[in-house]
């Protein structure tokens, strides 16, 4: 394994216990391909430095257990995100009364 190949996992390791970032997050500030991250993380930091790699191991899969409720919300984000532009509309003020009618008998 090439040296700058060990350099790069042993700081994305690092970055992840610190910040606890999910991998697209540090892939965008690495500059390299999520694929890329995961694979350092789960393959070659275990080589590497097994103590980091069994932290880095339970933030991966505390993400993973809660990917379901990021999705929800960045599909609720998706389909509001127009909400903010129609705020005086009368089709805003009824979708609202809606909601809340629903979301209060829960």
């Amino acid at each position: 394994m090439h040296d700058y190949i060990k350099e790069r996992t042993l700081k994305i390791g690092e970055y992840i216990v610190e910040t606890r970032n999910t991998v697209r997050t540090i892939a965008r500030e690495f500059g390299v391909s999520k694929s890329t991250v995961h694979k350092d993380l789960t393959e070659r930091l275990p080589e590497i430095n097994p103590e980091l790699a069994s932290k880095v191991k339970e933030i991966l899969e505390y993400h993973k257990a809660i990917r379901h409720l990021r999705g929800g919300e960045a599909t609720k984000m998706k389909y509001h995100k127009g909400d903010d532009e129609r705020a005086g509309s009368a089709v805003k003020s009824k979708r609202v009364e809606r909601r809340k009618g629903v979301s209060s008998g829960l």
